[in-house]
């Protein structure tokens, strides 16, 4: 099964906007995306600017979906970030 971990900085002056996105944001997809099993948020404590998704999908097929719908989003995410996103992909053994 195909997971994710992905970390996003955030712009300081946008980090409750962010909480209040992003926790739509897994919501949405624990809820409309199939085949997504895990899509767990957290804030770090040490930098509140800095989010990291735990996610899990039954396929590598679910995972090509959720990331099509958060395309959507994606004007809306960016105005967000403070750089890039750090994607890691993982299989689980």
């Amino acid at each position: 099964m195909p997971s994710v971990v992905a970390t996003i900085k955030v712009k300081e002056d946008k980090v409750e906007d962010a909480k209040r996105f992003l926790k739509q944001l897994a919501a949405h997809a624990l809820a409309k995306e199939k085949g997504t099993l895990a899509y767990l948020l957290h804030q770090r404590k040490d930098d509140p600017t800095t989010f990291v998704f735990y996610e899990k999908y039954a396929s590598d097929e679910d995972l090509k979906a959720h990331s099509k719908n958060l395309a959507s989003v994606g004007a809306q995410f960016g105005a967000l970030l403070a750089g890039a996103p750090q994607i890691v992909f993982l299989e689980e053994i």
